[in-house]
């Protein structure tokens, strides 16, 4: 996708790895000054020695995704270099707990699941409104999963917080609709490119036989085109960050390489 987004600035979070690192190329390469946040110190400053040469800026700002204040550190460092905060996008999250059958989980787990994969997404929330709401311009592109749309073996917690992000998008999307500030959702599932799918491949050579890898197996026997890469993430994200998406507040999009076809 061609866009331009010279003079735009954009925020990162979870943006040393995986679809969140795939969106800081992107986004720089459109000509946007991006800050990225994460806790890969040395990922980060790689990164923006790959992108040196494109237009714009690049930050890296180190701190913690389940913490609001990490989150607002990052959102409020973009507003004071670059005077405005124009688009949002919340990658990322920890990898624990990892995926587990319901009746495996404890209540404190499925609580610490529901947490870890919704908190980031709700501070981003947050933190963007209030950079962004004397704007009268913004847009938060919030990452998550297709196990809300389709149950998935192990995934029951995960895919009930994510079921939480697409509701706060229609619902936010109307809310902040008076601000100018476009909210939109992007639901994936097995990504390559990602620590999480690396995880999944090193449990896979080993001849494990935990049910999320049982089921990944048959995401990829499934899957009608190919499987996602990161790439294909970003450049959705891309399109989320750029004028020509305007007219677009409170979708949810499943890029899923065919797995599934969902129906809302």
């Amino acid at each position: 996708m061609q866009t331009d987004l010279e003079g735009r600035s954009a925020v990162v979070l979870g943006g040393t790895k995986g679809i969140g690192r795939a969106a800081v190329i992107k986004l720089a390469q459109s000509g946007a000054s991006v800050v990225i946040q994460g806790r890969d110190a040395r990922a980060a400053q790689e990164l923006i020695a790959e992108l040196k040469d494109y237009r714009g800026m690049r930050l890296f700002v180190e701190s913690d995704l389940l913490s609001y204040e990490g989150i607002d550190t990052a959102v409020r460092t973009a507003k004071e270099a670059f005077e405005r905060v124009d688009i949002v996008v919340a990658s990322g999250g920890p990898k624990e707990p990892r995926p587990k059958l319901f009746v495996d989980t404890s209540p404190e787990e499925g609580i610490a699941t529901i947490e870890s994969r919704l908190m980031p997404r709700l501070h981003a929330l947050h933190a963007a409104v209030r950079y962004m709401g004397d704007q009268g311009y913004g847009k938060v592109i919030l990452l998550t999963t297709d196990a809300a749309r389709i149950p998935t073996p192990a995934e029951s917690m995960i895919g009930a917080a994510g079921a939480v992000v697409m509701s706060l998008t229609r619902s936010l999307a109307q809310e902040l609709a008076g601000l100018g500030i476009r909210v939109n959702a992007i639901a994936t599932t097995l990504t390559t490119g990602t620590p999480g799918h690396d995880t999944f491949l090193k449990a896979q050579a080993s001849g494990s036989q935990e049910v999320i890898v049982r089921a990944f197996n048959k995401v990829a026997e499934r899957v009608k085109f190919r499987m996602n890469s990161a790439e294909d993430l970003a450049e959705y994200v891309l399109f989320l960050a750029s004028p020509e998406s305007d007219q677009i507040s409170g979708s949810t999009i499943s890029i899923n390489g065919g797995l599934s076809f969902p129906s809302y």
